[in-house]
């Protein structure tokens, strides 16, 4: 079993896009194997807040144990996934094995550079820019960890979410 831990670190300084102003969370994603080698790190990005489950909230997700597996989503996924189901693009979903309900947050994790890019979701990336408060490389992370998602079999992955934030 492969774990992906996603630590949350700290609160990004606002950015201001499209009349909205959101500042996000800043984070660090590790993909670890069997023997606890780092096969990837990046940064990740999530929106501002105090976690929550509850649906329709632009909130990160409480801290703990998800699933992964691929589903159809209209997020923006890297080109390889693009239209690779019949039914549009094909992205990763998160579950949470406890709690059924958390299912209809729908929450993914794709493409994007800051808070107003996640849509309540996770964004990785391989930078990150303090003086504008976002991550970057967004797509070549992406792309990176859904091949290993792909490569290593989603089922056999599990995200752990830390909250370190002060």
């Amino acid at each position: 079993m492969l774990r992906a831990i996603l630590t949350r670190l700290t609160t990004t300084k606002p950015v201001t896009k499209k009349g909205k102003t959101e500042a996000g969370t800043l984070g660090q994603l590790e993909v670890l194997d069997t023997d606890d080698k780092v096969l990837f790190a990046c940064y990740t990005m999530e929106n501002a807040g105090e976690p929550t489950h509850e649906s329709g909230k632009d909130k990160p997700i409480m801290p703990g144990s998800y699933t992964m597996c691929w589903d159809v989503t209209s997020v923006c996924v890297p080109e390889k996934w693009r239209k690779r189901s019949p039914f549009g693009n094909v992205g990763i979903w998160l579950k949470d094995p406890a709690n059924p309900d958390f299912a209809k947050r729908r929450i993914m994790i794709h493409i994007g550079n800051d808070a107003i890019d996640t849509l309540g979701c996770i964004l990785l990336g391989l930078g990150y820019s303090q003086e504008q408060g976002i991550i970057t490389n967004s797509k070549a992370a992406i792309t990176k960890f859904y091949e290993l998602c792909e490569e290593h079999d989603i089922e056999n992955f599990t995200l752990q979410i830390v909250d370190k934030r002060a």
